[in-house]
């Protein structure tokens, strides 16, 4: 297989070790990226022909080496490590959302560097959330390893996920039931009909492309925002459908979930990030199992276990 060196620019303030920090942890990646001393691995599917690629980073002041192992151009890869990894955002963007809202401001210095860590597009993170349907974030990292193993492809040491082609060939998949591996043939059609294309589902305005996902068979609110905020890694898309974020807004500020959207205009252009270091804050303190509290004053039933599963 071909490999390709090259560099990428990065943001100021960026910390390619913070991210791999996040990665090195992110058991719904099912050991598709690793952290190797100041390197950060990923093995993943590339936009637009779903090829299998690996993709190993390395940080020199102001640059990412990037040494790619795999079929594709430079501005193919370059385009979606910056979308994962946040690396055509300004750092001063970034810094300016602290500083506006002290209280961000104080989560936020707990995460130096970190800027945001995707995963590498709709269809992995849609097929991982499917997979983690009534059941843990463990056991759906353990299944989608597995399922990687046996149908997609290794490269650069690590396996990756089967590419919609791959999966419609898959009939049956021990811990896969029927009618689940009928939803993950439906997005695997709509993948290869660029319905699930990153880049498309960002330019959309974020209700149209929620509305659009939803019209997949099996996927309801919380896979199509998961699809949209952590698979195509959009930068200011509120996750409503995912209460651990409610939950880490209360943490955080000390205030009911009533008051999250309006507090969260001050994170502009940038509040999908926010959620995820406010995510991160909830895990670190020890508070990722506790129910959220204001779903439960305002009479909500508690989500199931299997329901909570964006990533601290």
């Amino acid at each position: 297989m071909t490999t390709t060196s090259f560099d990428v620019p990065a943001p100021h303030g960026f910390s390619l070790a913070a991210a791999a920090g996040f990665y090195a942890g992110f058991t719904p990646m099912g050991g598709a990226a690793r952290q190797r001393q100041a390197r950060l691995q990923l093995a993943f599917r590339l936009d637009g022909g779903f090829e299998a690629v690996s993709a190993t980073l390395r940080q020199a002041g102001s640059r990412l080496h990037v040494e790619f192992e795999g079929s594709a151009d430079v501005a193919r890869v370059t385009r979606q490590l910056s979308r994962m990894l946040g690396l055509d955002v300004e750092g001063a963007a970034w810094a300016e959302v602290g500083a506006r809202d002290p209280v961000f401001g104080a989560v936020q210095a707990q995460y130096p560097g970190f800027f945001t860590a995707g995963f590498p597009s709709p269809w992995e993170a849609g097929l991982g959330g499917v997979l983690s349907q009534r059941s843990s974030v463990a056991q759906a990292g353990v299944l989608r390893r597995k399922l990687s193993e046996a149908h997609g492809a290794q490269v650069g040491g690590l396996f990756v996920v089967p590419s919609p082609e791959q999966l419609l060939r898959v009939r049956a998949f021990p811990g896969v039931p029927a009618p689940k591996l009928e939803v993950l043939h439906g997005l695997a059609r709509a993948a290869l009909a660029g319905h699930l294309d990153a880049e498309r589902l960002r330019a959309l305005p974020p209700e149209q492309a929620l509305e659009a996902l939803q019209r997949l068979h099996g996927i309801g609110p919380w896979t199509a925002t998961h699809m949209l905020v952590r698979g195509a890694s959009t930068r200011d898309v509120l996750p409503l459908a995912e209460p651990r974020v409610l939950r880490a807004f209360e943490l955080a500020y000390q205030r009911p979930a009533s008051h999250f959207a309006r507090v969260a205009e001050a994170w502009r252009p940038l509040r999908t990030w926010a959620c995820i270091v406010l995510v991160r804050n909830l895990a670190r303190e020890g508070q990722w199992a506790a129910v959220p509290s204001d779903f439960e004053r305002r009479g909500r039933p508690a989500p199931a276990p299997e329901q909570l599963r964006l990533p601290g």
